[in-house]
């Protein structure tokens, strides 16, 4: 595995641009991408993998509409950890749970906030009860998301 080239302290505002019309439409082409701010798409392809070389884009990746997977639930679940939980072990279980979109190790009164993506209410009981049964989470606090609100 290469190791990646330091990033530029700054990058040009082509670079920017690259970077904003990706972030909002990553399967556009060069072709489309160099229009759109004024390269060839040779230019545009160069410039594209040198972003990549600089592990400045680190991946492409589709989104997924969650109903088509049978996904009704979405929620924010921060956590407080039992003192004697071994964190090691608690990551590999939520490595291990379908349902865990994402998780951060945090600062604060808890210890994790996860993002939790399930078929329904009685879904996310099951899990969050779990926990709290074996004896790994001292606490929790829950929020259901209404909506997400788009920022492109």
């Amino acid at each position: 595995m290469a190791v990646p080239t330091p990033v530029p302290s700054v990058l040009d505002l082509i670079d920017r641009a690259i970077l904003g019309l990706l972030r909002g439409a990553g399967r556009l082409s060069f072709r489309e991408l160099g229009e759109e701010i004024g390269l060839g798409a040779t230019a545009t392809a160069d410039r594209v993998r040198r972003l990549e070389r600089l592990g400045v884009i680190t991946g492409y990746h589709a989104e997924i509409d969650p109903g088509a997977l049978g996904i009704g639930l979405t929620s924010i679940v921060e956590l407080k950890l039992r003192p004697d939980t071994d964190e090691t072990a608690f990551e590999e279980l939520l490595a291990a749970t379908p349902e865990v979109a994402r998780a951060a190790h945090v600062t604060g009164a808890y210890d994790y906030v996860l993002t939790l993506a399930c078929p329904d209410v009685g879904t996310l009981d099951r899990i969050l009860r779990g926990w709290k049964r074996d004896r790994l989470v001292l606490e929790s606090s829950t929020r259901i998301v209404l909506t997400e609100v788009p920022l492109d």
